[in-house]
Parts: C-alpha cells; sequence; structure tokens
C-alpha cells in the first residue's frame, strides 16, 4: 500500500510540474515598442474580397467595415453557414480556396480594392493555410489587388521562438505552412501587411489590443480586438510591407479578461 501510495504521489508531483511548466511557457511576452496607428480612411468607400469571414475574425472584420460603409464580398464554400455574416448585407462568391480557378472567378466577379485573408485549419484533410493562400495571393496579383492583409500566426516565420511549446506540440505544421504562405506573399510584391495573433479566446475582447514588430512578442488577444487592428492596419499605409505580432497587453492568459 505505501509503494502505492508512493507512486500515486509521484505521478501527482510530475503532473503539477507539466501544469507549472505549462502555465509559465504560456505567459505572455509584452513587447516595449508598439505600432501606433495614422490612419486615412479614403474619402470614397472601399470595395473589400473577404476570405474566412462566415466566423471568427473574418466575420468580425466585415462587421466594422459593413458597419461605416464599405463593400465586401465574402468568399464561401457550397456548405459554409452564412447565417452569421448575411444579415451583414454582405455579397457573396461560392468556391474552394483549394481550388485556384474558383479562387480566380472570385476576384474577376468585382473591382476590389483589397483583400483580407483569415484562413486556415486544423482539420482538414488539406490544410488551407499555405495552398489556399497562396492561391489567393497569386489570383490577388494577376487581378491587380496588391493591397493584401494575412492573418498568420505567432510562431510562423522569425516569431518561431516566441511560440510556448506547449503551442509547438499541437501547431508546428501550421507555423510551417504559415510561413510558407507568408514568404509567397512577399515574394510577389504585393502590399502586403502580416498579422500574427498569438492565443485567441472565445469572448468578446477588452477593446484592447496592439501590433507590434518584436517577432518575440506573445500573448493572447480576442478575435473582435484582432478584427479592430486589422481594419486599422487598412486605414494606415504605414503598415504595407510589415509584419505584425497581435495582442492583447491586459490579459494575462487565454481564459481570463478584465471587466469591460
Amino acid at each position: 500500500m505505501k509503494t502505492f501510495l508512493k507512486i500515486v504521489g509521484g505521478l501527482v508531483v510530475v503532473l503539477l510540474l507539466i501544469v507549472a511548466s505549462a502555465w509559465v511557457a504560456m505567459m505572455p511576452n509584452v513587447p516595449d515598442e508598439q505600432w501606433v496607428f495614422e490612419t486615412d480612411v479614403p474619402a470614397e468607400p472601399r470595395n473589400f474580397l473577404i476570405f474566412g469571414a462566415t466566423r471568427h475574425t473574418g466575420l468580425e472584420v466585415a462587421k466594422i467595415l459593413t458597419a461605416r460603409g464599405d463593400s465586401v464580398t465574402v468568399f464561401v464554400r457550397e456548405s459554409s453557414d452564412r447565417s452569421q455574416v448575411e444579415p451583414l448585407g454582405v455579397d457573396f462568391v461560392v468556391g474552394d480556396a483549394l481550388d485556384a480557378d474558383s479562387v480566380r472567378a472570385a476576384f474577376a466577379s468585382d473591382n476590389f480594392d483589397a483583400v483580407l485573408t483569415t484562413i486556415g485549419s486544423l482539420r482538414a484533410e488539406t490544410p488551407p493555410d499555405y495552398l489556399g493562400n497562396k492561391n489567393i495571393f497569386d489570383a490577388a496579383a494577376e487581378a491587380g489587388v496588391d493591397r493584401v492583409i494575412m492573418i498568420s500566426t505567432v510562431g510562423a516565420g522569425d516569431s518561431y521562438d516566441a511560440m510556448p511549446w506547449l503551442s509547438e506540440l499541437m501547431l508546428a505544421e501550421v507555423a510551417k505552412l504559415k510561413t510558407q504562405a507568408e514568404d509567397h506573399l512577399k515574394a510577389l510584391g504585393l502590399n502586403y501587411t502580416i498579422i500574427r495573433p498569438g492565443g485567441m479566446p472565445y469572448d468578446g475582447g477588452t477593446g484592447g489590443g496592439i501590433l507590434s514588430e518584436d517577432p518575440s512578442a506573445f500573448g493572447f488577444i480576442a478575435r473582435p480586438d484582432v478584427a479592430r487592428l486589422v481594419v486599422g492596419a487598412f486605414d494606415d499605409t504605414r503598415t504595407i510591407g510589415r509584419t505584425f505580432a497581435a495582442m492583447d497587453p491586459v490579459r494575462t492568459s487565454i481564459l481570463w479578461a478584465p471587466e469591460q
């Protein structure tokens, strides 16, 4: 019995050490510098094409853009649930980001000023993180739509070391694919901005959040707050050609946010 209790006690200690290590690893790394927006919203409404706007960050961006009078077209798969984005009065084009022809057809459907892609999946048989984004960037270049914002992830490119080891266990392959997509976007010579959020909790956010060019930055930020940063980046032409981490300095974990 004593031997059994010792084994159980040892396992509990090991478990507690693992949990403590994971908690420390996920602590935010708040950068010393942050981007300060200088917005320059065009007098005329703009026309946006969004890949990944039926939910999450893309949906939140569509809400902001349509509320202020911009036109938004949403690229959806035939099977996509449009219930959350339809009430915004957006237009739709149907296709699959993994099918280059349908992506090119989406760009040919209208004259777009800018494109946003938030696509990615941990569950897809063929993840769209690289191939889908590549198709979007190539089609944008062919159509002459040179303003592109890509939602990537902390851990891609030169931010690999900023990714906590717990995230690395789950997202190493995603980070690799996002890195390939980022590199392809940069090589095309488009007016790009890359935004790399850290952990994104499922809540309404704090109304805050920052961008930083520090590749070691890591933290948590809710999707509505990422969306505000995305729109800010579209409005600030100085963000062209830059890669940012996105985080909310007031959040200390993915599970907790200050009361709003």
